[in-house]
């Protein structure tokens, strides 16, 4: 049996109409909105001609039924302009016409009635009810700029409906009636179409959630499907191979393994045989060389003959070279091999002070410009050597390499870029061909401008000493217009407890922030375990000149001080010349054996720093913190002070 004929040709009419606008190139998503905005239209359209029809056999043809057929007309339109591929406008149209369409027919329709009745101002209102889901039957929600729009107009219709009415001299009690309960009616009317609405947002919203859950499920399941069957096929078929390949790889990793162990030992072993020719090279051959120029410098030079004065010239020059030359072979390797580096807080400004202090001579005379920027990136924790050499490096090739044309300009800049802290060192000198020599420009003893002095070691150093902490450098340059490097110093971690040693008697570490060197004692120490804290410290504050000593004592609060003094004793020139600042100490749980002025009395003539003693560690460092600060404060203005003055 086939289908009725009729019902066929209307079928295939339906689908013509409906898929007006659609085409291969459309959205998926978008063609379906495009067939509902069809339907709904002609859906509209057709029970509009039908209530106008209905209306003439109850009514006549009066204005408001002739306004109904037209409104039909207007109603099936988005289907032409969807047709025209306006797709958006044609949703934003059916979304707002009906509204319109409506306000303006029961506007009409009360200059042109039999008899008039109450319900004449409330059949409107319902369509105006129905258009709160139009908005949401034609757009998705992530459209929200159409459907608000629409859906503020038709909310806009409702709100208007008497005012309008009223402008026309047609509004309910100008024609007459009288309910007194009428404009409670519009709050309900109101009230009914912000229900409507917000539920079929929340409806529209958890269809499209899940919608879109289906849709990537579904996606997934099929991918998954693909996967599995074509993993399937490779499992089978390479199941066998890989059970022998199993075997075959465990010898070949056992003997690998063997292998790698005996290449480390031999390249530790290496390592050390050219870490102590280094040190040879650098440190043992500085002696002979500082002899060879001194007796050089004794010989009687009127003694010699002119020929021997000239060979002597060479000598001392050649001489004075190699003396250079291993020096800076020693600066190298002593980077290289600094193996327990300490981050202390550096503060920009102080640096910068320092470094311009030592090149104030430098500065003056050839009126170098230096302008700073440290706000964004005040401090850093890292080796202040290091980044002191850095600044110094950077910004004496600045003014060494500076342009006869113009003023020096040398800018410093500091910021952050997690994870690191970068430094931006900017001139306008001659700047350098990075096309020719940007792969030589960090190559020891590489220089590119001859007639200024130099040993071409500074940017080698810094590139060696910015890696050796962990950060990178980049170089901008223009010939002719000037350089630019850039510093990406690494932030480092952990830097309140910089562990240098811990064992069953103390624990002792630096903290950075505090720029404070802590010991916890553990227990009541031997004179040897107590001897071995003292010397490590001792040399900690050789290398770092560290202003301040934290010794928590409230576990250590049976010591022999009598016997511990005399190692302090035994070290005390060494103490008293180490550069602490301030020394504080916690004192012990059980006070009352803990005599402080016998304390005082034993100990302070061994340390040239005041003594001050707290009941916790937090009180302790508090202290410490607020000394910081205000040493920080006279230093920057020291330094300042001092940059100006020379």
């Amino acid at each position: 049996m086939g289908l009725d004929p009729t019902f066929a040709l209307l079928k295939k009419l339906w689908d013509i109409l409906t898929h007006l606008g659609v085409h291969g190139g459309l959205d998926k998503n978008l063609k379906r909105y495009v067939i509902i905005t069809n339907r709904v239209s002609i859906l509209v359209s057709g029970f509009t001609f039908v209530a106008a029809i209905v209306g003439v056999l109850y009514f006549g043809l009066i204005i408001s039924i002739k306004l109904a057929f037209l409104s039909s007309l207007v109603f099936i339109l988005p289907l032409l302009i969807n047709r025209l591929n306006l797709i958006h406008l044609s949703r934003v149209y059916l979304s707002v016409i009906v509204s319109l369409a409506s306000v303006a027919v029961s506007v009409l329709d009360k200059f042109d009635y039999i008899r008039l009745e109450e319900f004449q101002y409330f059949e409107f209102r319902l369509t105006l009810l129905c258009t709160s889901l139009f908005p949401f039957i034609l757009f998705k929600l992530k459209e929200k700029s159409y459907w608000l729009l629409s859906l503020g107009a038709n909310l806009l219709c409702l709100i208007l409906y008497d005012p309008i009415h009223n402008f026309f001299n047609v509004g309910y009690y100008q024609l007459g009636l009288s309910g007194p309960n009428y404009p409670f009616l519009n709050f309900m009317f109101l009230a009914c179409f912000a229900i409507l609405a917000g539920c079929t947002y929340f409806l529209k919203s958890s269809f499209e959630k899940y919608e879109n859950e289906n849709l990537l499920l579904i996606d997934e399941i099929s991918q998954r499907g693909r996967e599995l069957l074509s993993a399937n096929n490779i499992i089978e078929t390479q199941r066998a191979e890989l059970a022998e390949e199993n075997i075959h790889l465990n010898k070949e990793l056992i003997e690998k393994n063997n292998q790698l162990t005996e290449t480390n030992h031999e390249l530790i072993r290496h390592n050390n045989d050219l870490q102590q020719y280094s040190y040879t090279v650098s440190h043992n051959l500085r002696g002979p060389v500082a002899s060879i120029s001194g007796l050089l410098n004794l010989l009687d030079k009127d003694q010699l003959g002119e020929s021997n004065k000239e060979l002597i010239r060479y000598f001392q020059k050649a001489t004075a070279s190699l003396d250079t030359t291993i020096k800076d072979l020693s600066n190298i390797i002593d980077t290289r091999n600094e193996i327990s580096r300490v981050n202390q807080k550096i503060e920009f400004k102080e640096i910068f002070y320092q470094v311009t202090a030592l090149l104030q001579k430098e500065i003056k005379e050839n009126d170098v410009q230096l302008i700073t920027q440290f706000e964004l990136a005040s401090e850093v924790y890292s080796v202040k050597s290091m980044i002191n050499s850095i600044f110094y490096n950077l910004i004496s090739n600045a003014i060494k390499y500076r342009s006869p044309d113009r003023q020096p300009n040398i800018t410093i800049t500091t910021h952050r870029e997690e994870p690191f802290v970068k430094i931006v060192v900017e001139d306008n000198g001659l700047g350098i061909d990075l096309e020719k020599y940007g792969h030589k420009i960090f190559g020891l003893y590489k220089r590119f401008h001859t007639h200024t002095e130099g040993k071409g070691l500074g940017l080698f150093l810094v590139k060696l000493q910015v890696e050796s902490l962990g950060g990178k450098i980049e170089v901008r340059s223009k010939l002719g217009k000037g350089t630019q490097f850039s510093i990406h110093l690494k932030i480092p971690k952990n830097i309140e407890e910089q562990v240098l040693l811990e064992d069953e008697s103390a624990k002792l570490f630096y903290q950075a922030s505090l720029n404070a060197l802590h010991v916890i004692w553990k227990k009541n120490t031997s004179i040897e375990e107590f001897e071995k804290v003292i010397q490590l410290s001792l040399d900690f504050l050789k290398v770092y000149l560290t202003p301040n000593w934290i010794s928590d004592m409230r576990l250590s609060y049976n010591r022999d001080e009598d016997e511990l003094n005399k190692v302090r004793a035994k070290y005390s020139d060494q103490l008293k010349r180490a550069g602490l600042a301030r020394i504080a100490i916690i004192k012990p749980v059980d006070q009352e054996n803990f005599n402080k002025n016998s304390f005082l009395e034993k100990v302070q003539d061994n340390y040239s720093a005041p003594i001050v003693f707290f009941d916790s560690r937090e009180s302790a460092e508090e202290w410490l913190q607020q000394e910081n600060k205000k040493q920080s404060q006279i230093n920057l203005e020291f330094n300042h002070h001092d940059s100006r003055s020379s």
